[in-house]
């Protein structure tokens, strides 16, 4: 499964990440009132899983990237900053939607869902790793 996503890294990993981005913008970017009746969650709960799927699709993606070497050895730290700080920036943006405030606690929970995407994306790399090198031997 290894090889499998390093060769098709393109259809496997940078589309999903792209699509679901653009997902996650327009949702937090529609007025609240638009979405009330989508999903029946807690608020915190649908940030927590929104940044669990964001920071476990950028840690992903930079894990197999190879054009950057450094960015790969520190792909989970680096898609955790990367997720955290854009959600700092989708709650700034959000004070200017209608019917949408910044919240600090949306923030907590945007951040507590990029660290166990994060911690599950290194819980799989590592899982699959370790079985191409069995499968090798």
């Amino acid at each position: 499964m290894y090889r499998y996503i390093k060769k098709n890294r393109i259809k496997v990993l940078i589309i999903p990440l792209i699509l679901y981005w653009i997902i996650l913008f327009i949702g937090t970017t529609l007025p609240s009132d638009h979405l009330s009746y989508v999903v029946d969650l807690s608020d915190k709960l649908k940030h927590f899983i929104a940044y669990f799927g964001l920071s476990f699709l950028l840690s992903l993606n930079f894990h197999f990237q190879e054009k950057w070497k450094k960015l790969a050895l520190y792909s989970f730290f680096s898609a955790l900053v990367i997720a955290s700080v854009y959600g700092m920036l989708d709650e700034i943006h959000q004070m200017w939607v209608p019917n949408r405030s910044a919240e600090f606690y949306d923030w907590i929970a945007d951040f507590f869902g990029s660290i166990i995407g994060v911690l599950l994306a290194f819980i799989f790399v590592r899982t699959i790793k370790n079985r191409a090198k069995f499968a090798e031997t």
